[in-house]
Order: structure tokens, then C-alpha cells, then sequence
């Protein structure tokens, strides 16, 4: 008893103080003093850029994008490129940067034209962009490219973007993973341009064939890797309020200290009295099917990036439940239509509603509509062809529309074909190689 009790403990207060604004915000007040008494400009930036993501108000903000100003765009543009400034963790553990020039997680969406017509490279994650500048011309590359980069999480990190200062007259657009972000990235105008397009914007539809209601043969499915951060002790909480015989589906990958085992172990912690069933390290196509099979997905995280499981269970037509303080971007996509937001004491009386049909829920027509592949592909489109109407560049070629089938992919299969003499192209010109994600 003492030690499920202890268990529990340790589920719920083990990031509370690393997730505080207060804290986040008191942080950034020790950055900003620290960058006042630093020696040198590449200390001072460093603290800059660590403050940046913690800047919550207006005036707040406004003070810092002054102070970066003749970073951006004045006469130390390069600093954070060539002193590589909070690099660190890109080059030793996130990317590791320097040990391989090929660049996964990318797809090259457009081939350059004649008469100064860009291609473009869409590219996830900063670690892609950072082996730009240490393997590569990427003054060269940016000529020719447009770099349209997905964000890895929320606040993101303003080195990699500021590190391509001084380098092209356009923008990098980089891909918001929360639109309470789009205001930091403002303050590194005009090195980038916030793209309020999230990586949870791109599924595909025809990778999931939704189940009626009546064929429906799992309660609740959860989508979510074992990490502590995705709060399954929530779910357990609630799960011991709610019928023993449901069936209770969570789908997750193993990762360095949290496994199945510790699924297991955590939910014995709680209580739970249903039989749960634990599924781990499938592949993205089963992955699909199982929540086109539930009736509820609930995504309980407090803090990640866009959370794509949650718009992947929109696609397969099943309402989502998330938190009221879950800073998540997909956050933003749950409305009447398709789920609900709700806090810890009612989360099982809201996962029982939603199951038991006491709702009027449509989210794959929601998402169909707003946030499908096709859809978010003709808003990028809209975006580049304005930016070379604006300097004065011709637009002769629309982009190759893209999904996320667990990285970025083509939506459709014939453009792998299509596109591989560009892709050829990039890497005799400008060294540039890309290379397939291996799925483990």
C-alpha cells in the first residue's frame, strides 16, 4: 500500500515545477541579467537566445527584439552561426551533427527553375538545418532553396534559426508547434517567418477508414509513447471510476528507462481494475487502424510539441479529450466537433460520455476540412507562390503537397518518381543528400 501510494506520488509531481510559467518566466529574468554583465558579444547572445523562449509579454518581448536586433540583421549577423552559439546539445547527443552530412526527415517538395525560380526543401527538425551550415554552402543552397523547416517543439529553440542570419534575403518558414509560439518568433524577423502550420496539419485520410459507432470493439485507445510526460497515471485515475469491463487499448514505443513494464507497473500503482492491453513498437499502418477501432482517444500530456496522435485520432473519426493546462498545439484543433478539453476531476465522467455515444462528435469532417494533407499543402503552396510574387521571382510549378506517415512523406506515391531527378539535382549541385527514415 505505501509503496502504490508512493508510486502515485511520483506520477503526479514529477514535472510540475518545470512546466511553471512562473518558473519559465523567473528563468528568463536570470538570462536577461546575465546577458547585461556578460563579456563579448557570443556570451551576450547566448543568453539572449536562452531568454527568447521565455519572453511571455508584450513589452517584454518588444525590449528583447531590441536587444537582438544587431544580431538579426546588423552588423553581428553572424555571431550565433560562427560561434555556434547553444549548439551544444545538436552536436553531442540531439543531431549529433557533425558525425553525418545526410539529412533524414526532409523531402524536397519543388525543383529551381530557370530565371530565378527557388526550389523548396521542407525539412523537420533543427538538427536538419544546422548540418546546412556545417556541411554545406548554405549561402549557395538558399539561393536556390526555399528552407521551409517543421519545429520540433514549443517554445522552440531560436539558435538554428538565427544562426542562417545574413544569409538570404528570404525568410526560412519555420513550422509553429503551438500558435501561443507565433509571437516569440517575431522578434527574429526577417531571418524567419512563423508558418502557423503544425506538424499535426499533415495526415493523409486514406491511411485511415474509420469504424461505425457500432463497430466500434475498443472503449479507449491512447496513442502516446511510455514517457512520463504523456501522464497516463490520468487515464488510471479515471479508469478507476469506469466500467471494469471496457477495453482499454494503449499504444506506445519502449525509450531508455520506460517500457511497457513501467505502463504496467504504474497502473497497478493506481488501482486499475481493467485489463488493460499494453501494444508496443508497431508499425505507423497498425497504428491507424487501432484508432479507427476506439471510441474515445484521450492525449493527456502537459507539455510537448503538436502531438500528432491527436489529429491522427480526428482522421480515424475518434473523438480526443485533452487537458485544461496542457500546453500541446494540437490543443487547438479540439472544439464542439471534434472532442473536448477538461480538467482532472472530470476527466472520467467525460471519457464515460464520449463513449457511451452522449455527444454529437465529428472529427474527420472537421479535419478533412481544416487540417488534412491536401489542405495544409495548398496553404504552404499559397504562402511561397506569394513570397515570389512579392521579389519579383516567377512561380512556373506548384509544390509537391506532402503528409506525415510518421515523417515527412509525399502524398502522393508518384512523386517519389517525379521528384527523384531533383533530387538527384540538389545533391550534385549543392552536396545535399537525403536520405529515408529507417522505422525501428
Amino acid at each position: 500500500m505505501i509503496d502504490n501510494a508512493l508510486a502515485r506520488l511520483r506520477s503526479v509531481f514529477h514535472r510540475p515545477l518545470v512546466n511553471s510559467r512562473i518558473a519559465s518566466a523567473a528563468i528568463g529574468v536570470v538570462e536577461l541579467a546575465r546577458a547585461r554583465f556578460a563579456k563579448g558579444h557570443p556570451k551576450k547572445l547566448a543568453h539572449f537566445l536562452r531568454a527568447a523562449r521565455r519572453m511571455e509579454t508584450a513589452s517584454s518581448r518588444e525590449s528583447l527584439t531590441q536587444k537582438l536586433q544587431p544580431y538579426v540583421r546588423g552588423p553581428l549577423a553572424s555571431t550565433a552561426r560562427e560561434h555556434q552559439i547553444n549548439w551544444s546539445r545538436y552536436i553531442t547527443s540531439f543531431g549529433r551533427i557533425y558525425e553525418k552530412s545526410a539529412i533524414a526527415n526532409s523531402l524536397l517538395l519543388k525543383a529551381p527553375g530557370p530565371n530565378g525560380e527557388k526550389g523548396v526543401l521542407y525539412s523537420s527538425f533543427e538538427y536538419n538545418w544546422l548540418k546546412l551550415l556545417v556541411h554545406h554552402d548554405a549561402r549557395s543552397f538558399l539561393s536556390d532553396y526555399v528552407l521551409v523547416g517543421a519545429s520540433s517543439g514549443s517554445p522552440t529553440d531560436f539558435a538554428p534559426i538565427l544562426s542562417f542570419a545574413g544569409l538570404s534575403d528570404d525568410p526560412l518558414f519555420i513550422g509553429i508547434s503551438n500558435v501561443s509560439d507565433i509571437p516569440l518568433y517575431s522578434m527574429f524577423r526577417p531571418v524567419m517567418e512563423p508558418l502557423n502550420l503544425m506538424a499535426c496539419d499533415w495526415n493523409d485520410p486514406a491511411m485511415f477508414a474509420p469504424r461505425p459507432a457500432a463497430e466500434r470493439d475498443v472503449e479507449i485507445v491512447m496513442l502516446a509513447n511510455w514517457l512520463k510526460l504523456k501522464r497516463h497515471w490520468l487515464l488510471f485515475e479515471a479508469l478507476r471510476r469506469l466500467p471494469r469491463n471496457w477495453r482499454v487499448v494503449l499504444i506506445g514505443r519502449d525509450s531508455a528507462g520506460r517500457t511497457e513494464a513501467s505502463i504496467r507497473a504504474e497502473a497497478k500503482a493506481w488501482g486499475v481494475r481493467q485489463d488493460l492491453e499494453l501494444i508496443t513498437n508497431i508499425p505507423v499502418d497498425q497504428v491507424s487502424n487501432w484508432l479507427c477501432r476506439g471510441r474515445v482517444s484521450p492525449s493527456l500530456s502537459d507539455r510537448e510539441g503538436s502531438c500528432v496522435a491527436v489529429t491522427e485520432s480526428m482522421m480515424a473519426d475518434t473523438p480526443v479529450i485533452m487537458m485544461r493546462d496542457a500546453h500541446v498545439g494540437a490543443k487547438a484543433h479540439v472544439n464542439e466537433r471534434t472532442g473536448a478539453i477538461t480538467g482532472r476531476r472530470d476527466l472520467w465522467r467525460v471519457l464515460g460520455d464520449t463513449v457511451t455515444g452522449n455527444h454529437s462528435y465529428t472529427p474527420r469532417a472537421w479535419a478533412l476540412k481544416n487540417i488534412s494533407a491536401a489542405v495544409s499543402s495548398a496553404r504552404l503552396n499559397g504562402i511561397l507562390r506569394s513570397l515570389a510574387e512579392r521579389t519579383g521571382r516567377p512561380w512556373t510549378s506548384d509544390i509537391a503537397p506532402l503528409c506525415w506517415r510518421y515523417v515527412p512523406s509525399y502524398l502522393d506515391y508518384n512523386d517519389i518518381s517525379r521528384m527523384a531527378p531533383a533530387v538527384e539535382a540538389l545533391t550534385e549541385r549543392h552536396g545535399v543528400e537525403l536520405v529515408k527514415f529507417k522505422y525501428s
